[in-house]
Parts: C-alpha cells; sequence; structure tokens
C-alpha cells in the first residue's frame, strides 16, 4: 500500500510521445531529489544511459527502463517505455492495484 509520501505518484501515466517521457522523468527526478523515492539499480538493465544522464537531459535510449522505490513505505514505480518504433510506456506503480484511479 502506498504511503501519504508517495500516492501522488501512485498513477498509471501513458507515454505516447516524446514529450510525455520528458514529463515522467523530470517527475522522477524531482521526487529522487526531494527523496522521496530512491532509483533501484538494476545489473539486468537494458537501459543505454543512467537515469542520472538522462534526467540531467541528455539523450536517452531505445529502451528507457527505470524502477524506484518509495523511501517511506518501499512502494515500488517502473518508468519504461520503447522509444525506437515508439511504441511507448508507462510510468506506473508495479502493484497494480496501487493505481489511483482518480487524478
Amino acid at each position: 500500500m502506498p504511503c501519504e509520501k508517495c500516492a501522488d505518484l501512485c498513477v498509471r501515466y501513458p507515454i505516447r510521445q516524446p514529450n510525455d517521457l520528458l514529463k515522467a522523468i523530470k517527475i522522477a527526478k524531482q521526487n529522487v531529489e526531494d527523496g522521496t523515492i530512491i532509483e533501484l539499480p538494476d545489473l539486468e538493465s537494458i537501459n543505454q544511459n543512467s537515469f542520472a544522464t538522462v534526467a540531467s537531459g541528455e539523450a536517452w535510449g531505445d529502451i528507457v527502463e527505470y524502477n524506484f522505490c518509495c523511501s517511506n513505505c518501499s512502494e515500488r514505480f517502473s518508468l519504461h517505455a520503447e522509444t525506437y518504433h515508439g511504441s511507448g510506456g508507462y510510468w506506473e506503480p508495479k502493484n497494480k492495484s496501487s493505481v489511483r484511479e482518480n487524478l
């Protein structure tokens, strides 16, 4: 269950175009910087660039896949998108039951 600290992040935000991905990266970056979420390292990641690199404004790769967790309750979040073919992706909680119905 999400806590008050991360409840606002418990949305399924569709990424359909580059501006959507840019917005999701910006929001994730802000929440990492303020300590709401922590990036989870993934040794098996297929990312071409680190989240820090992408969040600083450098280009993202063909596949974007980063995982985070709430620093308070450990709710997990995923930011993933396929950019090469433009099929998009989502920012979303890993636990589908945590998705807020009303934004």
